[in-house]
């Protein structure tokens, strides 16, 4: 399944961290990744959220989560799903995207 599940969580970066490590003060990205979906998933997904079906990457916000027919889902994509979006909070969002794994067999 090329279709990526990942959590985007944004951290202060205080500024005396920044000063002993050298970097700058701000905002830091965290990417996890949650896991992978079916095409099926996606596609139930883009439909819920009116993502053109061509879309290969689409955020998914804690407003969105009430939108999408879980139910309707593949057991598995509901479990990866439901276990990322219990991880959500005000500063983070999901991510999904398509990553193409060539086979060269």
């Amino acid at each position: 399944m090329p279709w990526k599940l990942y959590r985007f969580k944004y951290e202060d970066y205080p500024e005396y961290s920044a000063r002993i490590t050298g970097h700058y003060a701000g905002d830091l990205l965290i990417i996890e990744e949650e896991g992978e979906l079916s095409e099926e998933a996606v596609r139930l997904i883009k439909e819920a959220l009116g993502i053109n079906e061509n879309a290969r990457k689409f955020d998914i916000e804690v407003r969105d989560i009430m939108k999408i027919p879980v139910e309707d889902l593949p057991d598995k994509d509901r479990k990866t799903l439901l276990e990322a979006a219990s991880k959500l909070d005000s500063e983070s969002k999901l991510h999904v995207e398509y990553r193409y794994q060539p086979s060269f067999d």
